[in-house]
């Protein structure tokens, strides 16, 4: 299952998956895009891929998505929750309108998904991995992007809640959070990495189980300043 699947790291990410020779449910609210792409990797490797319209906003919706994968395929191994927005503007600027946009696609999208996907995945007894697309921003806040960093902040945490969750039952199921950089997108289309790249490292990150998924080497050194200056800031504690 891929979310967000019509166009950049979800596209990629079906491509790849479909390579891999795994059966795949495209789901995204680009029903027109999404059926071009369908038949188009169908061609190549023949009722491997099914597409479900889908506004992972709506909880019902996304359900829906994982009962069609099971119809189809019978079961589900890896769920892939990508789907993502972006907007920019002041925190204290943006209205209300605004928060909601980002936060209910970046965040709840990836909330339902693991509500409707991960019942699935425990349900076949089999090894299994979730992946959640996060982003830089869950590790390096930029300015004007309130709504974006929020809630690929919740997704790195969540994914390691998840991790933490499958760990104390002792499940053979993996949770792995991408963190891309300066990807080549609609959401940004003077990116530098192809979504393809990305798509390579989640293919990686479920054959070994690599929780943590950085796609290059951009802002190695702020991510890291960042992250001694939190824990630095623990000897300061009266």
């Amino acid at each position: 299952m891929v979310t967000g699947a019509a166009s950049g790291i979800g596209l990629a990410l079906a491509e790849a998956f479909v390579a891999e020779g795994m059966q795949v449910v495209m789901a995204d609210r680009d029903e027109e895009k999404l059926r071009s792409h369908v038949e188009r990797l169908n061609g190549q490797a023949a009722g491997s891929v099914h597409a479900v319209p889908t506004d992972v906003t709506k909880a019902d919706q996304v359900e829906r998505s994982a009962a069609a994968a099971f119809e189809r395929f019978g079961a589900l191994h890896v769920a892939v929750n990508n789907a993502g927005i972006v907007n920019r503007g002041y925190s204290w600027d943006l209205s209300l309108d605004e928060w909601h946009n980002v936060l209910d696609v970046d965040l709840w999208g990836v909330i339902h998904g693991i509500r409707a996907y991960v019942p699935l995945i425990l349900s076949t007894g089999e090894e299994g991995h979730v992946v959640n697309v996060a982003s830089m921003a869950a590790v390096l806040p930029l300015d004007r992007l309130g709504p974006y960093t929020v809630a690929k902040h919740g997704v790195l945490g969540l994914t390691d809640v998840l991790h933490a969750e499958f760990t104390a039952l002792g499940l053979p199921i993996g949770a792995s959070v991408v963190m891309p950089g300066m990807v080549k997108t609609a959401m940004n289309p003077i990116g530098t990495i192809e979504p393809s790249t990305v798509a390579a490292n989640v293919v990686d990150a479920i054959r070994r189980d690599r929780r943590y998924v950085f796609t290059d080497d951009q802002s190695v050194s702020e991510v890291e300043d960042r992250l001694r200056a939190i824990v630095a800031s623990r000897t300061g504690v009266v």
